[in-house]
């Protein structure tokens, strides 16, 4: 008898041995496979080709978890280069097998699908495709949900059995973390790039807002604003006409954020042009800039704008307000504010002429100022900022220095929604 007459092989555990090998390795393999890419679409396309591979399945979907609307999203994708996703469907938590995953966060397999009562057969119905077999596993990231993926109908054998789920399991760790790692990718591109937009927009935004301290013979001019929190669709401009009058614009589209200074520089853009146009009719500029605003930049879009024109041969400025703009005409250590205007969005309905006279100063303010508050809630108003301008103060700075250490001393420095833009002429 030979020394191994004693041993006897069991053919079966030895080709168990054999695929758990095969299978590690490929898990090895595949690790490295997945973590080459952290483009989502090309990644999801990998993930659901190995699926298939190593499950031998003849489908296979991979859905991402929305923690918004608590609903796993499949997306494929387009093109050759898969640089795009196209959302396919929606899976709400609890349904269909799917649902059921990743609402109990564990893995599950059946075989005959269409008498297992967690079996959402609609989705079979909308692609034409029969599901036999389901193998469905969560993907978890420190315990939080990024996805299921799932493998569908074995081929060359009936069904799936408990070795199936141990690989598939062990590859939705590899995959968990794939996913999740592009997920980050993901969400630092989308971060800097809505810095860039942020950065452009503010940009704008500062452009329509310059600060402006001059003498045009006898008028001083200032000008400034200061930007809240969220950026606005405020804006104000000093144009110097060629008769030697000076224009004021100072407007708002009530819209926040990207939008908002976008509209306002399309806005601005085309006060500046009426403004060059000769027109000594300020209710008829603001008119057609409202126009011009429904038509080509929202149709529901609200438009706050005061426009004012100052000649210099007889020192009458000739203005009209629809909107949030504060005239203030202070003479004589009284200030006074010429409620003069139309409400947002509505036609401004006159134009008001005023004489100014040497000593004075016509002050305009945006609402942004009157509606600072303090910690209790109470808002600055018109009342104190015409007080603070009776005051005194000794040029066009001065007077806007003034107002804006009132706001900080009301406000206590509280953060402000709103911009807050003030432009005063003085008459030297």
């Amino acid at each position: 008898m030979g020394e191994n007459d004693n041993l006897s092989i069991d053919f079966s555990e030895l080709k168990y041995l054999e695929r758990q090998i095969h299978n590690l390795g490929r898990l090895v393999e595949i690790n490295g496979i997945i973590n080459s890419t952290l483009d989502m679409a090309r990644l999801l396309t990998l993930v659901m080709e190995i699926i298939k591979d190593i499950m031998d399945t003849e489908a296979s979907t991979l859905l991402l978890y929305e923690e918004a609307t608590r609903e796993l999203v499949f997306k494929v994708a387009l093109g050759e280069a898969g640089k795009e996703l196209e959302e396919k469907y929606r899976v709400k938590s609890g349904q269909g097998i799917a649902g059921w995953v990743a609402e109990h966060r564990k893995t599950v397999y059946i075989n005959d699908a269409y008498s297992d009562e967690r079996f959402d057969p609609s989705f079979d119905a909308k692609t034409g495709f029969a599901t036999r077999s389901v193998l469905c596993a969560p993907l978890l990231y420190k315990g939080r949900l990024v996805g299921v993926i799932q493998a569908i109908n074995p081929e060359n054998r009936p069904g799936f059995d408990d070795e199936d789920v141990a690989l598939f399991n062990a590859f939705a760790t590899q995959c968990a973390l794939a996913v999740q790692n592009a997920i980050f990718f993901q969400n630092a591109l989308e971060e800097e790039r809505i810095k860039s937009e942020l950065a452009a927009a503010h940009s704008i935004q500062r452009s329509l807002l310059p600060i402006i301290n001059r003498r045009e013979g006898e008028v001083s001019i200032g000008a400034r604003s200061i930007s809240a929190r969220e950026m606005g669709g405020e804006f104000y401009d000093i144009f110097f006409l060629k008769d030697g009058s000076i224009a004021v614009s100072l407007g708002d589209l009530h819209t926040k954020g990207i939008p908002g200074a976008l509209y306002a520089s399309v806005v601005s853009g085309a006060v500046k042009a009426l403004s060059h146009g000769g027109s000594d009719n300020p209710a008829g500029i603001i008119s057609y800039v409202q126009d011009i605003a429904r038509d080509h930049v929202s149709e529901s879009l609200k438009l706050s704008l005061f426009y004012g024109i100052l000649r210099r041969d007889d020192d009458i400025i000739r203005f009209a307000s629809t909107g949030i703009a504060y005239p203030i005409l202070v003479r004589g250590g009284v200030a006074r504010y010429l409620r003069f205007g139309a409400a947002v969005g509505e036609n401004a309905s006159r134009n008001v002429s005023v004489k100014l006279k040497k000593g004075d100063a016509f002050v305009i303010i945006s609402d942004g100022l009157i509606n600072v508050k303090n910690r209790a809630g109470q808002l600055l108003g018109l009342s104190r900022v015409m007080k603070r301008l009776e005051a005194g103060f000794e040029s066009t700075g001065g007077a806007i220095d003034s107002l804006l250490a009132l706001m900080e001393d009301f406000s206590e420095k509280l953060e402000r929604r709103e911009d807050v833009s003030i432009i005063v002429l003085k008459m030297e």
